[in-house]
């Protein structure tokens, strides 16, 4: 009777999804955009990583860390620049705990995450356990653009005051511009911004606009990324997070989340525009 009454209370369990999978190991994802999610590792199968029961594509995975920390450089120096290798055996990077770094193709994981199975370089198939894994690269170009700070020695951003030297050049005419710099989220930074940019064709005031925008210029802003903000104006965001005003006003912003820092111009078109603006990055 006993023995019945526990499996029925199993059954149920399972039925309502309360019984956890059992020895799911713990891992943190850093994400392309330099984002970094914890939890239980898990795999179903496929090209897509579970942690804490969501899925991730593996395209979306920079690095799968099983110590905490940032990879020392000389092991980044290691790996390949890019993603999806052409040789395909080179296309992931498994370090171990040890130190030791294998160049190889992720085949699967254990659906507890215990274990990773893979296609080695020098050939055949090993299996080894997560516990002596440091880290993976899934896509080693995008993990060396996240630690790209790492890799390149000290970010430009100055501990206190002006980036000695460091500045960013804004064209009026891209979008987006990659300052080379990750933050972390709640990092106060200020933006210093020289040079003016035509958001129209021509020279006059009417299409002349500072890091602050133009006001004056006629239309919607419904499109542009920051619609608060007039056209011109200088914007940024982190990642793939919500672009948001910068401006001219030189006063500390906090960044919203951890991740690589672009700058850009509120516009939502940039044919025609012309000119920069020059940052320099302080704290």
């Amino acid at each position: 009777m006993m023995l019945r009454r526990i499996l029925l209370l199993l059954i149920l369990m399972v039925g309502t999804g309360t019984v956890a999978l059992q020895g799911a190991h713990q891992a943190t994802f850093v994400l392309r955009n330099g984002d970094r999610v914890s939890g239980e590792l898990t795999y179903k199968g496929g090209s897509d990583y579970t942690l804490n029961g969501r899925d991730y594509p593996s395209s979306d995975v920079a690095v799968i860390e099983f110590v905490p920390g940032d990879p020392p450089a000389s092991e980044l120096q290691q790996i390949p620049p890019v993603d999806n290798n052409p040789s395909e055996h080179e296309r992931h990077v498994i370090v171990g705990r040890d130190g030791n770094i294998i160049f190889g193709k992720i085949y699967k994981f254990s659906p507890d995450g215990e274990m990773v199975t893979y296609d080695q370089r020098e050939g055949g198939r090993h299996e080894v356990s997560t516990d002596a894994v440091a880290r993976i690269y899934v896509n080693p170009g995008a993990a060396r653009s996240v630690f790209n700070s790492v890799v390149n020695g000290p970010s430009p951003v100055a501990t206190s005051g002006v980036s000695g030297g460091n500045s960013v050049t804004v064209n009026g005419n891209q979008p987006w511009t990659d300052t080379g710099l990750n933050v972390q989220a709640g990092d106060e930074l200020r933006f210093l911004v020289g040079g003016q940019i035509q958001v129209a064709a021509g020279n006059g005031p009417d299409v002349t606009a500072n890091a602050n925008g133009n006001g004056n210029f006629p239309g919607s802003r419904a499109k542009y990324p920051v619609p608060a903000l007039p056209v011109g104006g200088l914007i940024g965001r982190v990642g793939n997070s919500a672009p948001f005003p910068i401006g001219a006003s030189g006063q500390q912003i906090r960044m919203p989340t951890r991740g690589r820092l672009y700058l850009g111009i509120n516009d939502d078109e940039f044919g025609d525009n012309s000119g920069s603006f020059t940052i320099t990055i302080a704290r």
